[in-house]
């Protein structure tokens, strides 16, 4: 039993030093997190092990042993770089931070790829993650704490008034009273709408915004402490994305193809001014992006440029 967790702890080591390296591919992070999710014991190593490494309290041995770890999944997976030591860890773990993706897979708990995923959260609450979403995961015995790295999230809570269940994000948090809700983060700004139940919002920006939602309201702020607070919300208009869907209302093509591409594994590019004129409405089906985007190359007069390594540019005719 002892050898069993020694070599998952091994694994997981050599999984970090990957992630460190700053040249994880797509295929590997898919790896990862096949493996991660195949047992409680991969993923409960894996969180003790990384943060052992984020506070680089290593010895002499656990520097060797992951040594020895990293090269027998250098094999494994082919990968094309050299055994970091613990120097090149610390040198690597400094450029991950200064690296706003790779920083994202360092610190998240979950994150997703190009497709929409919902996961079970320990007290019965779920949430559902949209693409190129992250977050992290906190609980203790009195607080259940959800941080909203990137992306675009809906959580179905099941209240518990004994442990308070607050999601925080680049602008302040969102308090569950008993509620579904939605948390978009737009960069610049932050939405919280509420399909059902309630919500107390709190900047931790000056003028530190507050407000109280219910269902069919919607909550936006942002990091100038300007606020906008909005009415009769459809319901339907609410996490359309957590449905297989994608809304755009007089988006230009640029603002399309942005939203479109992060449900696909590979880069779109606008090519030219041709279609800065051209809006776009309608709802799209989220597994039937290529025909989205064909249907935007037709409106705007593009054509569909295939390059290799899933690059996809839309050019004038």
């Amino acid at each position: 039993m002892i050898s069993a967790r020694n070599e998952i702890a091994k694994t997981a080591r050599s999984w970090i030093v990957r992630m460190a390296s700053g040249k994880m591919t797509a295929d590997e992070l898919s790896d990862f997190q096949k493996w991660r999710a195949l047992s409680p014991e991969n993923n409960s190593i894996f969180e003790n092990e990384r943060t052992l490494w984020r506070k680089l309290a290593v010895t002499p041995q656990q520097d060797h042993a992951l040594q020895v770890a990293a090269h027998r999944m250098q094999r494994k997976y082919k990968f094309k770089t050299r055994l970091y030591t613990l120097t090149a860890l610390a040198a690597s773990t400094v450029f991950l931070f200064y690296t706003p993706t790779l920083k994202l897979w360092w610190q998240a708990d979950q994150w997703t790829g190009t497709s929409v995923r919902s996961v079970m959260l320990a007290d019965g609450s779920e949430v559902i993650l949209d693409s190129n979403t992250a977050i992290t995961v906190h609980y203790t015995a009195t607080r259940r704490d959800i941080g909203l790295l990137r992306g675009n999230a809906l959580f179905k809570v099941r209240h518990d008034p004994a442990r308070p269940f607050q999601v925080a994000d680049r602008y302040g948090k969102v308090e569950d009273i008993g509620t579904v809700f939605e948390v978009r983060d737009e960069q610049e700004k932050v939405s919280v709408s509420v399909l059902q139940g309630c919500v107390d919002v709190h900047g931790s920006q000056p003028p530190r915004v507050a407000a109280r939602l219910h269902e069919g309201e919607r909550f936006t702020y942002g990091g100038h402490g300007d606020a906008v607070f909005e009415k009769n919300i459809s319901l339907d208009d609410i996490a359309v994305w957590a449905r297989g869907e994608l809304m755009l209302d007089n988006a230009t093509v640029t603002e399309a193809v942005r939203a479109l591409a992060r449900y696909l594994n590979g880069a779109v590019y606008v090519w030219g001014e041709k279609g800065k004129d051209t809006r776009i409405s309608g709802s799209f089906r989220l597994d039937r992006i290529d025909d989205a985007l064909k249907t935007i190359a037709a409106t705007a007069g593009l054509k569909m440029l295939y390059l290799p390594g899933h690059i996809l540019v839309l050019r004038p005719l």
